[in-house]
């Protein structure tokens, strides 16, 4: 019979969903600790992945699949890769993290943090005017599963989205795509754009201050996928400079910031705590992804969503 053992927090719904499958399941929550006894003899080890570390390769080293419930995986070891099948929860966050993209862009485009701060201080400014997202042009770096999403939910407010991937493939929902390598002679057409990249050697730092300057001077940037996009003395001077209308982050370099953080310093900034695929849905998503690929693999069927230490997603 497979065995699996997760360190995955489940409520009961969920534990009882993979209980109610033909294996041999422990749950072990996180103040409990993985042993090489309790890992005997086990195929599969189901992980939000926190806690793979260098110590967890020699725990885990006889496991024939470990099952990461969220998308990122940049933190996981090499090692751990080894004789092994490491899948991810890719996909999971498109619903949240389009939608949490286009309240941004809303939020700043309709003032509505002016709003609120004039109500909060019991203000009624009659000529407080807002802009609109109609007919403005979007660049978007990353078109999988988020991004397309994103694409799609554009369209609605005739934007015209521009994307960029590894390859310049043709993808649905964008009106052109290129190569990312191509990406800093396209900026200045664009009024916003959006980054969902993940981390991987060639993204990290891979927006620097030529970015910036080869941007519109009214352009807003959005990132949504990781910190390491951007180095801080990056940030420091492109907000220093203000050689763009708008930053807004909802990722950094170094989490949680610092009550001290130079960040909270600028105007010309809106920060969010990395929050843009956190809603009650997660946990049910990113289970029925793993319940599906389960039956994959008691049924020796090819799984989706495996991971290469390569390419880092």
């Amino acid at each position: 019979m497979v065995k699996i053992v997760s360190n995955a927090e489940l409520n009961e719904k969920d534990l009882k969903a993979l209980e109610e499958k033909d294996v041999e399941f422990t749950y072990v929550s996180n103040e409990e600790t993985l042993s090489k006894e309790l890992l005997k003899d086990v195929d599969i080890f189901n992980t939000y992945g926190k806690n793979l570390d260098e110590e967890a390769v020699d725990l885990l080293k006889s496991v024939k699949w470990i099952n990461v419930m969220s998308a990122g995986v940049d933190n996981l070891p090499k090692e751990i890769y080894e004789g092994k099948i490491i899948t991810n929860a890719s996909g999971i966050h498109k619903i949240p993290m389009a939608e949490y993209s286009i309240g941004l862009l809303l939020s700043y485009y309709k003032k509505l943090l002016t709003a609120y701060n004039l109500q909060k201080e019991g203000q009624w400014d009659s000529k407080l005017k807002s802009d609109e997202l109609y007919n403005k042009t979007g660049i978007i770096l990353g078109t999988g599963e988020i991004g397309k999403e994103l694409a799609r939910l554009l369209k609605a407010f005739n934007v015209k989205v521009i994307g960029f991937n590894t390859k310049g493939r043709d993808v649905e929902y964008f009106d052109e795509t290129y190569k990312i390598d191509d990406v800093n002679n396209h900026l200045k057409d664009a009024d916003f754009v959006v980054s969902i990249l993940p981390s991987t050697a060639e993204t990290r730092g891979l927006v620097g201050k030529d970015f910036f300057e080869n941007m519109n001077d009214e352009a807003v940037f959005l990132n949504i996928g990781r910190g390491d996009l951007i180095t801080d003395e990056t940030l420091k001077y492109v907000l220093d400079n203000e050689l763009i209308n708008h930053l807004i982050l909802d990722v950094f370099n170094n989490e949680p910031l610092e009550s001290d953080s130079f960040v909270y310093q600028y105007d010309n900034i809106t920060v969010t705590p990395h929050a843009s695929a956190r809603t009650d849905l997660y946990t049910e998503r990113a289970l029925n992804m793993f319940l599906e690929n389960l039956d994959n693999y008691l049924n020796d069927k090819e799984l989706f969503n495996t991971v290469s230490y390569e390419k880092g997603y």
